[in-house]
């Protein structure tokens, strides 16, 4: 047991003080809190954006469609920074729609000119379609503002046509509806739905990378002890099974630090950082809960950060000593990647089921993945950030998952000890069963 914690401690202590530690504990959590923010900022601006209003309306309607979609409009963009002319309605006939499209087609191919024309008729009163053309007709959020402002206008003027009062129609169409996510458990406590969905994704993301990053770096240890002859003095005074555990456990406990610090720096900088984006963009707020995406890792309760800790573990002594063992087993860089395919092809597979399990966490699929050794360090944690997991199926995927790493460590263990010393050729899948068998 000592030698065996001389080795973790040497694993740990030499990849702790190296510089691309300290590099990656800074950078990922930056990296995190961009993945979560920038979306948040960039819908933002895009949604505060006055280039909408800079079109012509073509209004053959007679109902004074296009002077209300022209309101509406100004409205919506009367916060964004900026400066872009009203609307330019022009009431037409429906007779001479025809030439008053071709008119607007040449300003919009003008440069600096407006930016498109919004045909209105009788066809948009009825709520059966609008028409648009101009140079941002590729902006999805741009056509998605017409086409509500269009929407809103159409009501509007649908209801005054039915005798409702302008006022009541302008106090309706102007309610600001909030709907904020709260979650309930068994216990009945309550969350954001929002945070928990930031939340889940989080975890997810970062046990994948962390089991991924440090897993390659085992592998990359054990075959550059192998290919240097350092192993071989190495066993002569430590046996293999007690080398490969304190290399595993050290390079588990750099993961498990690492992680530490992921989630305290990506917690402090998004819960800090995400207020002052949603204040200064006003557009967010009549949508979005506020304080969702700030609270996001204030959802990481101790008994969800216990588990995440527990199933990281396990996930990394799984892959790990899968990694190790294909490190043994070859004798080059380009052969260790090739043997390494079908562990990492475990680990990204897991991962392309991601999307099922946030569309539907209680799903078949995300049940089924929850109690497989290999996807549950992944999926569990996710399913129980995203809703509610009875304690006992945690209980029994965390057993599942245990028992898998037995297997994992058992199996990687004996191709550890006999390819450690064995050279030349890569070996055939034969040879690695004759290897398990006989030691």
């Amino acid at each position: 047991m000592d030698k065996f914690w001389v080795v973790a401690k040497r694993e740990y202590v030499e990849r702790v003080r190296s510089r691309w530690f300290i590099i990656m504990t800074l950078l990922i959590p930056a990296l995190i809190s961009g993945t979560f923010l920038v979306p948040v900022y960039v819908a933002a601006r895009s949604a505060a954006s006055p280039a909408a209003r800079n079109i012509i309306i073509l209004d053959a309607t007679s109902a004074g469609l296009g002077a209300r979609v022209s309101e509406i409009l100004m409205v919506d963009t009367s916060h964004a920074s900026g400066a872009a002319p009203r609307p330019q309605v022009r009431v037409v006939q429906p007779t001479e729609l025809a030439s008053a499209e071709a008119d607007a087609t040449k300003e919009v191919m003008r440069p600096k000119s407006v930016l498109g024309y919004l045909v209105i008729d009788d066809s948009t009163l009825a709520g059966a379609r609008v028409r648009y053309a101009g140079r941002n007709a590729s902006s999805l959020a741009e056509t998605d503002r017409l086409r509500s402002a269009v929407r809103q206008a159409v009501m509007m003027v649908r209801l005054e046509q039915e005798g409702v009062r302008p006022a009541t129609i302008e106090q309706v169409s102007k309610l600001p509806l909030r709907m904020p996510r709260v979650r309930i458990d068994e216990r009945g406590r309550g969350a954001s739905g929002q945070a928990g969905f930031f939340l889940g994704i989080g975890i997810g993301v970062l046990l994948l990378m962390s089991i991924m990053m440090h897993g390659q770096q085992v592998l990359r240890g054990v075959l550059e002890e192998k290919t240097s002859r350092v192993a071989e003095v190495v066993i002569s005074s430590v046996k293999p099974d007690t080398l490969l555990a304190g290399k595993v456990a050290g390079a588990g406990a750099v993961g498990l630090t690492q992680q530490l610090l992921w989630i305290a720096v990506s917690a402090w900088l998004i819960t800090n950082l995400a207020p002052l984006i949603l204040k200064t963009t006003p557009a967010m707020t009549g949508d979005m809960d506020t304080s969702a995406v700030g609270m996001s890792f204030g959802g990481l309760t101790p008994a969800l950060f216990i588990v995440v800790i527990l199933y990281f573990l396990l996930g990394f002594v799984f892959y790990a000593s899968l990694l190790a063992a294909a490190g043994a087993m070859v004798n080059s860089e380009q052969d260790a990647q090739q043997a390494a395919m079908p562990v990492v092809m475990l680990l990204i597979g897991t991962w392309l089921f991601v999307n099922s399990v946030l569309l539907n966490p209680n799903g078949g699929i995300a049940t089924t993945l929850s109690w497989l050794p290999f996807s549950s360090p992944i999926i569990m944690p996710m399913r129980m950030g995203l809703g509610s997991v009875s304690w006992v199926s945690v209980v029994g995927s965390l057993a599942v998952c245990a028992l898998g790493c037995v297997f994992a460590v058992w199996l990687a263990a004996r191709i550890y000890r006999v390819g450690m010393l064995m050279y030349g050729k890569k070996p055939t899948m034969a040879e690695v069963a004759r290897w398990i068998r006989y030691a």
